[in-house]
């Protein structure tokens, strides 16, 4: 079944088909019949994954991923709310700790290389 339906609007669907559908028990409980709520730019969404399922968009999103997982660190270290009244400061705490996210990126990134040294010279002595 298809049902016309206009983005950041309601598709409604007729009540007549939900009380004739097998699922309606796991997808309404209204008597009305269903109704979604569609997103503004659900045609964008739609777009968007689509290119997920390609083998570029794939890696895009890996690249994506490793940006926001850091972006929430920074968030996490900094707060909801601004430590400093104005831009400047603000902004030269932002900085302060991306670069702190930084040293600790490196400081992994470190331990990781030591790591595979230590078993490559383990593995080599054998």
């Amino acid at each position: 079944m298809k049902i016309p339906f206009e983005e950041g609007k309601t598709a409604r669907f007729p009540p007549s088909d939900c009380q004739a559908c097998p699922l309606k028990e796991q997808c309404t409980s209204s008597k009305r019949g269903r109704s979604v709520s569609i997103h503004p730019d659900e045609s964008l969404l739609q777009e968007l994954r689509q290119r997920q399922l390609t083998e570029l968009g794939r890696s895009q999103l890996r690249e994506r991923v490793t940006v926001e997982h850091s972006l929430a660190q920074i968030s996490r270290w900094q707060g909801k709310q601004a430590r400093y009244l104005g831009t400047r400061k603000n902004l030269f705490d932002l900085r302060r700790t991306a670069v702190v996210h930084n040293l600790h990126v490196i400081a992994r990134m470190e331990v990781q290389f030591e790591q595979k040294t230590v078993q490559k010279t383990v593995t080599a002595s054998q």
